[in-house]
């Protein structure tokens, strides 16, 4: 068997501001790379597993790490897997699709990914038995939305002659997600995309063969065409002439018996009838972890486990008359359960337990219900009860699961699942608390990770690595508005009013204390000032917001009071005069040090309310 290698790219921030920052695009890579090198999900080698998150992700380290994977480390028993996460634009002169890279600038497209140009390069000269690209893009740009069929097309990016050639390369696809544009509001799931989520979903066992228990790409795009709404649902494009094994042992097969077990070609349809289906929709997945209501039912228990889950009473022991009364207190908890009076069904459930306190059925609807209410803990004391009593109750060890992974206790909620369908091995409902755990635990794995941090293995330049991690740590700093960053940005504009006004007295004291020096110096000097404190004013209200702000009314005050003291008062004109009748040839100097007072109490003032009101604007078009 080949080796599968993988490259996962995610950025989120841009330096270029016509990419909106993103939510999901680092979270989504990461999850799916830790989920791909898990021993108990993808098992790939890690080393064969290269992750670029941010700043990392420039042009020059994304065609470095392609070529290296698709031309060098690739043989021709080997499977590529990529996937990208971030923005994607088409060049308006000549209407190519291009990937937004860290450091691309949506005026210079040269600066992005070219799709086309460098995949077609790729996958045609790379030896490798199968190459999956994985697009997962916000379309950016108005050039976009004039091109496309409908709200959501994603066929602009590849380009007609793009996708013509692909048909032509075997075993090469492309699957493509478009989420709408730039404006179009992320949409997520526990903390990941909804693509990302319901592809972790897939991987987890919603795709997989129902015989073999292997997850193949073909199989795999059907999930997801048939899972994702209109927004997130992929296009595939792309021949294939037999399975690509993404998960589970490749078996050896002729090739009639590869393309029959392949499912559809490209495209494929959405009724494809060997797709496992799970009820209630692909939602109910992770609702059966994450709410309580979901867990398995101890009210509807499955055929396949209802000699473990005894709807009678356990206890030997009680006498008829009990065992009638405990009867009759169940049914009306399970009557105000319906109802959604959890609290008094609750009250029931304890009466029951009271007269025959080893009741299993009473145990487990009691154990659901604390569930419910967020009480896991109690929950769980109900469980472990039940599995004390019966350590083949596969229901138990089911809700056990489930209370676990709402504990975070994810690989203890494993073991407990995966006894459950040792005991009971085709309950559907355990197999989707079971995918639902491991995407859980491939989505907690990810807020560790430092942003940008690759999963180990060699890198085509350890040097550039080690910058990229740098600099993405220094653009996470720096994109940072905490106490730190609002106190740097007070004191900068602090720092630029008393230069600003120091410059302003400056010249004023020149041209008034030393009439026979250059007029042009000390007004030159003046507006120095005046433009340091006007460019304050209007752009550091608009990158910085009011931190920036605050000093420049005080100053405002400031450069008020002084003209108003020295003409509106005795003692000021008194001085004045006295200016004029020690040096005649300074009252034009005097003058114009009192207009440009007037300037600095009332320009920069109403800069800086410009500047906010446009920071605030620019930030109110990004979200």
């Amino acid at each position: 068997m080949g080796r599968r290698l993988g490259l996962l790219i995610g950025i989120n921030q841009y330096q270029d501001s016509s990419f909106r920052p993103l939510r999901y695009a680092e979270t989504d890579a990461r999850a799916i790379a830790h989920w791909l090198v898990n021993s108990r999900g993808g098992h790939w080698n890690p080393s064969d597993v290269q992750l670029l998150l941010g700043a990392q992700a420039t042009r020059q380290c994304i065609e470095q790490w392609l070529a290296q994977l698709c031309l060098q480390a690739a043989g021709p028993d080997d499977t590529l897997f990529l996937y990208f996460a971030g923005h994607a634009f088409l060049d308006e002169g000549r209407a190519e699709g291009h990937l937004a890279l860290a450091d691309t600038f949506y005026q210079q497209p040269a600066s992005g990914l070219p799709l086309a140009t460098t995949l077609l390069q790729l996958l045609g000269r790379s030896p490798a038995r199968a190459i999956v690209c994985v697009l997962d893009c916000f379309q950016t740009g108005r050039f976009w939305g004039q091109r496309r069929a409908s709200p959501f097309d994603c066929k602009p990016l590849p380009g007609p002659m793009f996708l013509a050639a692909l048909q032509q390369l075997p075993n090469r696809f492309l699957l493509c997600s478009c989420r709408g544009n730039e404006f179009a509001p992320e949409q997520g799931e526990q903390n990941v995309g909804m693509l990302a989520h319901r592809l972790l979903l897939g991987l987890c066992g919603g795709a997989a063969d129902p015989t073999s228990g292997q997850i193949i790409f073909q199989r795999l795009a059907l999930y997801l065409q048939q899972s994702l709404g209109e927004q997130q649902r992929p296009q595939l494009f792309g021949q294939g002439l037999g399975p690509v094994v993404l998960v589970g042992e490749e078996e050896t097969e002729g090739p009639a018996t590869a393309v029959a077990r392949a499912g559809a070609g490209a495209g494929g349809d959405n009724g494809h009838p060997g797709l496992p289906q799970r009820p209630g929709g692909p939602g109910t997945v992770l609702q059966a972890v994450h709410q309580m209501g979901q867990m398995p039912q101890p009210t509807q228990t499955p055929a396949g486990i209802a000699q473990l889950s005894p709807l009678q009473p356990s206890s030997a022991i009680a006498t008829p008359r009990a065992e009638q009364q405990a009867a009759l207190l169940l049914q009306q908890a399970r009557a105000l359960l319906q109802q959604q009076q959890l609290a008094e069904a609750l009250t029931s459930l304890e009466q029951v337990l009271q007269l025959m306190p080893t009741h299993t059925e009473a145990l487990l609807l009691k154990g659901q219900l604390l569930g419910t209410a967020g009480r896991f803990a109690e929950a769980m004391q109900a469980v472990e009860q039940v599995l004390r009593q019966e350590p083949g109750n596969a229901l138990a060890w089911s809700m056990r699961a489930a209370l676990l992974a709402n504990l975070g206790q994810f690989e203890e909620a494993l073991r407990a699942v995966e006894r459950s369908l040792s005991l009971d091995p085709h309950n559907a409902e355990t197999q989707t608390i079971r995918s639902a755990i491991l995407v859980k635990m491939a989505v907690a794995q990810t807020p560790a990770a430092p942003t940008g941090a690759p999963l180990p293995g060699a890198s085509p330049s350890a040097a550039s690595s080690s910058a990229g991690a740098a600099a993405t740590a220094g653009a996470s700093a720096e994109s940072g508005r905490g106490p730190r960053r609002r106190g740097r940005a007070l004191l900068m504009s602090l720092a630029l009013q008393v230069a600003g006004l120091g410059l302003g007295l400056l010249g004023a004291w020149l041209a008034i204390k030393h009439p026979g020096a250059p007029g042009a110096l000390s007004l030159t000097i003046e507006g120095l000032g005046l433009a340091l404190l006007c460019a304050n004013a209007l752009s550091g209200c608009y990158f910085d917001g009011i931190w920036r702000f605050l000093p420049i009314p005080l100053v405002s005050l400031l450069a008020t009071a002084l003209p108003a003291y020295l003409l509106l008062t005795q003692s000021g004109r008194t001085r004045l005069a006295a200016l004029v009748e020690a040096n005649p040839r300074g009252f034009t100097a005097i003058q114009f040090a009192l207009l440009w007072f007037g300037l600095v109490a009332i320009l920069p003032f109403l800069l800086a309310l410009v500047g906010l009101l446009s920071g605030w604007l620019r930030g109110a078009r990004r979200r």
